[in-house]
């Protein structure tokens, strides 16, 4: 049975299957919300399907095959929360084809180069470890080029992986390396069932009487490494903050105003003033992105006015949309700070959005260039507590470092490289037509705040859209859709405004180190040599009981000498998988 399916897989209908299981897994893995697994069996399939046509004639036929079906699977998954994006079903369809179709060509070069170079690369290791910097680099550039950032890159959401300990260290290109390495993992035990292990030696390590072969060495101590950076999820203290310690933190109340009108009708100013004036207890009040529209610096001075005369003591972060004075016919959209304590003219006018949406804003609308600044809020001590027990002489406040970014401007990599110390909490108004891109917009605020070892304060206006508190172990949604909601989180006290590790060397550096880690695997293996040594012993003992075992047998078993795949001809589809 096995053989046999390995024949239909390989001999008899190659096209068909690899182009169904591409269709099917790019259907589960290339959505709004990537899953960590399906994506890791998607690029293990791509890479096998890549192998095996690298050195065929048909070559060309069959990767415009995989990219149409691939192209396909992915236009379905996003079909649900593409679908009201655009004026007209037609242009939505369009869109999301064409954008899922240039989204796959960063995908090729990987699976081409690595095809390519690895046979000229010296180490084991570096053979295993070739693919996933290549990968890494493919989406890092892809993520800076993209209009949408790294909206709509094949990487896991945060929810699907156990490696979010790792973002604040080498960010996203850590986790795109991760999934690229499983998919290696998954792909070499693919392609030696898919050989016969009895016939399957990618590298000619021939007539060793070793238990594992060189390059058996070089996977298991990737699976291993892979297993071992998993374990900090498991062992770390992952509960946030307790704001009731007020010797070690800070209890901040932030809230989000979203008034919901019953006619269904987009709330006015009035509707927000008033939604806002009901949540005392809270520090920051945050509106959605675009919650009021100003037709002039007068309207919106007033309205600021208006704002500083509420009874509450609240910081107001007021996302509005204002005509620009030199092209009265579009608007940008921006972010103020208001405060009670602040005089006409004195309001922070903290940011303006600098990423459009493709054709729903990019022509009605202006960009901003500036970057986004960090602003220190201070806060008094509440009520039971003295000044001195609250913070030192003179001021007896506690700074909270603050700073904001506009929906989609959360999907860019470099959305906060500018900042040179690190904000406590991230201001996020956003507004998205489906909960799906709410939740993928979502998804990016969180990775974007715990790369900062920080926190986002994400206030979404969509019908459907989902807010709530990320990052800094918090990861629940408050709230889907409209109503207003308030939540208490603890910052550290004194909070330290030093910067994390990916914030201080940037995506750059992970790229070099990443390629730097090719080289790594000696001393990896060494150490799997010497670890083996102390347990050889065991291994010795359990060697019979393993070789009783048919499928682990012919995994152990020494490949005679003669059995040169990596230089043999092809014979049929019977080639070497793997390089």
């Amino acid at each position: 049975m096995g053989r046999s399916l390995q024949t239909f897989i390989l001999n008899e209908h190659p096209t068909r299957f690899f182009a169904v299981v591409e269709f099917a897994l790019a259907t589960l893995a290339l959505g709004p919300l990537p899953a960590f697994i399906p994506l890791v069996l998607l690029l293990s399939v791509l890479r096998i399907h890549g192998q095996r046509i690298a050195f065929l004639h048909t070559r060309g036929r069959e990767l415009l095959c995989s990219w149409f079906f691939i192209a396909a699977g992915s236009s379905l998954a996003h079909w649900a929360a593409a679908a009201n994006a655009l004026s007209s079903a037609a242009q939505s369809v369009t869109a999301v084809v064409v954008l899922s179709a240039v989204t796959y060509l960063f995908a090729v070069p990987p699976l081409y180069f690595d095809v390519r170079i690895k046979g000229r690369v010296a180490t084991d290791w570096a053979q295993l470890t070739l693919f996933p910097t290549l990968w890494a680099t493919s989406w890092s550039i892809a993520s800076h080029v993209s209009p949408v950032g790294r909206l709509l890159n094949w990487s896991p959401v945060s929810e699907s992986h156990a490696y979010n300990w790792i973002v604040p260290l080498v960010g996203p290109a850590g986790i795109d390396w991760i999934v690229a390495a499983w998919a290696v993992v998954c792909s070499e035990l693919a392609a030696q069932w898919l050989m016969g292990f009895e016939d399957y030696e990618p590298l000619g390590v021939h007539g060793s009487q070793s238990l594992l072969s060189c390059r058996s060495k070089a996977l298991l101590t990737l699976v291993t490494s892979l297993l071992a950076l998993t374990l900090p999820s498991f062992t770390l203290n992952n509960l946030p903050i307790r704001p009731d310690v007020l010797a070690h933190a800070t209890s901040l109340t932030v809230g989000c105003a979203l008034p919901h009108p019953l006619d269904g009708s987009h709330p006015t100013l009035d509707d927000f003033v008033t939604e806002t004036s009901k949540m005392n207890a809270a520090n920051i009040i945050l509106w959605p992105e675009s919650a009021v529209v100003f037709n002039s610096e007068k309207e919106r001075e007033a309205a600021f006015t208006r704002l500083r005369t509420l009874s509450t003591h609240a910081y107001i972060g007021v996302a509005f949309e204002e005509y620009t004075m030199g092209d009265p016919s579009r608007t940008k959209n921006g972010l103020a700070l208001i405060h009670k304590g602040q005089k006409a003219g004195e309001e922070v006018v903290q940011y303006y959005k600098r990423n459009l949406v493709p054709l729903t804003e990019s022509f009605s609308k202006v960009p901003s260039v500036d970057s986004p600044v960090i602003t220190h809020l201070l806060l008094t001590h509440p009520k039971g507590v003295t000044a001195p027990e609250w913070a030192p002489a003179p001021n007896y406040t506690r700074p909270i470092p603050l700073t904001s970014s506009i929906c989609l401007d959360f999907a860019s990599p470099s959305a906060f490289t500018s900042l040179t110390s690190r904000p406590a909490l991230v201001l996020g108004p956003a507004r998205t037509w489906d909960t799906n891109v709410g939740l993928a917009m979502w998804e990016q605020a969180k990775t974007r705040a715990n790369e900062m070892g920080s926190m986002v304060l994400w206030c979404d206006g969509g019908v459907t859209g989902v807010s709530g508190v990320g990052g800094g172990k918090i990861h629940e949604i408050m709230q889907v859709g409209g109503s207003s909601w308030m939540r208490t989180i603890g910052v550290p006290y004194p909070f330290d405004e030093g910067r994390t590790l990916y914030g201080k060397v940037g995506e750059f550096s992970v790229i070099v180190f990443l390629v730097a880690l090719m080289g790594g695997g000696v001393a990896g293996n060494y150490l799997l040599v010497e670890a083996s040594r102390g347990g050889f012993a065991v291994l010795t003992g359990g060697q019979f009981a393993l070789r009783r075992i048919p499928f682990v047998q012919r995994m152990i078993a020494p490949s005679p000498p003669e059995a040169d795949l990596l230089g043999a001809e092809v014979v049929g589809e019977r080639q070497n998988l793997l390089g």
